[in-house]
């Protein structure tokens, strides 16, 4: 199932999230999977939190558990020289967590 596609400039998130951001990507769409990854990587505990508000729970969950986790904690390799960091590791329990707490709360 390939990811729904959400514009860049419709995001709720600060733009700086997403890398090289400019007025001209006002027309560009992200996959949920990559929102997800950056947001994780360099969002505040209001924009994980805001995520779940975003973005329907399914949706989210599928993205989460089916692309974005498998490769934080080292279960898929992108590459072959690909090791995981502490920091994805930790990343990977703490967003397991808000989604078992958060499941109840957002369906």
């Amino acid at each position: 199932m390939a990811d729904k596609e959400y514009k860049l400039k419709d995001l709720p998130f600060p733009k700086r999230y997403f890398w090289s951001y400019s007025h001209a990507w006002d027309r560009t769409s992200l996959p949920l999977s990559l929102i997800i990854e950056q947001l994780i990587k360099y969002g505040r505990f209001k924009d994980h939190i805001n995520l779940f508000v975003y973005f329907p729970y399914d949706e989210l969950k599928s993205a989460y558990f089916n692309k974005v986790r498998p490769v934080m904690s080292g279960e898929i390799k992108l590459r072959p020289d690909m090791i995981t960091t502490e920091m994805d590791l930790r990343n990977v329990k703490y967003m397991d967590f808000l989604f078992k707490v958060l499941k109840d709360v957002v369906t």
